[in-house]
């Protein structure tokens, strides 16, 4: 484990429960953990034992320098990275990097992308709308994070609101659009889309509202890091008006049109319509239509899905598929139409500069 941050004390816990003997590798860890080697730097953690999977979950700022270290000392390492896998500025360094040493390997943690209850989401929607064409896909995600803030948790001045949960949504977005589609649409650039953003002098961004189209499927991101937006810029989406527990901001939603068919999916944590909180890991998905109406309580952890397939696919003979970094190009994108370079940014911009072709895969 390079990092003992929140992600860390969750992958280290995630690893030990797969049987891996874990170690740490963080000059100042904020709570030690008991009965774990810690060490100080990479190459302490190599002469202690060999090392058989590298999970970094040190802030984003460090993944480069910190990919380097580990590459440094040991060139065939087999890495396991959060999200975002770096800044978008660094993605030559990082491929060059990575094109220095051909025997490594390297896997970013996107957890969205294996929720078994958006795969259930893709079944029923080819089960129960099989003649109707895709609408609409829209995604949702809030916290307020003001009180993580002032006790001093992350801040993300690069990217604003888009470096938090940002990626998980176009995780989500994959999984509910034809791949072809999908395609289309991280090809469009902000220039194209509408485009809400409530900035923010030290927050850098609060809120934003995306609406964009791709093969003539509406898609729409909503998201927010102050909970309903306090300066009233960006309006929360009727579609994104979800019940909370008391004392929870954190909501999470998907929701899929097909024809006259709505797919609804609230992933944990969800409260049901009269204050119910469901227990953790619990996602609820629902489906309306004409004459239809049904439920599902899907239990299921994408975190752990996403380091099981992670840590298998970075052991097995073939290696993991290429790093695809759009949404690294994109999520600087989007904060740069929120923050044109060179001038201040006001609090409500619509359009943007013309955005480059984002790269696509890195094999």
């Amino acid at each position: 484990m390079i990092g003992y941050g929140a992600a860390g004390r969750l992958h280290q816990q995630l690893l030990a429960d797969l049987g891996f003997d874990v170690s740490v590798v963080d000059p100042a860890p904020g709570t030690p953990p008991t009965g774990i080697p810690v060490f100080d730097r990479a190459e302490q953690a190599v002469r202690h034992r060999p090392v058989d999977v590298w999970s970094v979950c040190s802030p984003t700022a460090t993944h480069v320098a910190t990919t380097a270290d580990v590459l440094a000392v040991d060139p065939r390492a087999r890495l396991l990275v959060e999200k975002p896998l770096c800044r978008t500025w660094e993605i030559p360094e990082l491929t060059s990097l990575l094109d220095r040493h051909p025997e490594a390997r390297l896997v970013v943690m996107d957890q969205y992308r294996h929720s078994q209850a958006m795969a259930l989401l893709r079944t029923l929607r080819r089960e129960l709308a099989p003649r109707h064409a895709l609408r609409a896909v829209r995604v949702g995600f809030g916290k307020d994070r003001r009180a993580d803030i002032a006790a001093g948790r992350f801040v993300d001045h690069d990217y604003g609101v888009f470096g938090y949960e940002w990626l998980h949504m176009l995780a989500l977005v994959r999984g509910a659009l034809p791949p072809e589609t999908y395609d289309r649409y991280m090809d469009t650039s902000p220039q194209e889309c509408g485009l809400r953003v409530a900035t923010d002098p030290e927050l850098t961004s609060t809120a934003a509202h995306e609406q964009a189209a791709a093969d003539g499927v509406d898609v729409e991101l909503y998201s927010t890091i102050v909970g309903p937006d306090p300066s009233g810029r960006v309006a929360v989406p009727a579609w994104f008006d979800r019940p909370t527990a008391a004392g929870e901001s954190r909501q999470r939603h998907v929701e899929v049109l097909a024809g006259p068919v709505r797919f609804g999916l609230d992933l944990d944590p969800v409260t049901l319509p009269r204050g119910t909180r469901l227990p953790r890991n619990t996602h609820r998905l629902a489906v309306e239509g004409p004459d239809l109406r049904r439920e599902w309580l899907v239990h299921d952890s994408p975190l752990d899905n996403a380091l099981r397939w992670s840590v298998a696919t970075l052991l097995s003979p073939a290696g993991p598929p290429g790093l695809d970094l759009r949404g690294v190009v994109r999520i600087g994108l989007l904060a740069d139409t929120a923050h044109p370079a060179g001038r201040q940014a006001p609090a409500l911009r619509d359009t943007a500069r013309p955005a480059p072709r984002p790269p696509s895969v890195r094999t």
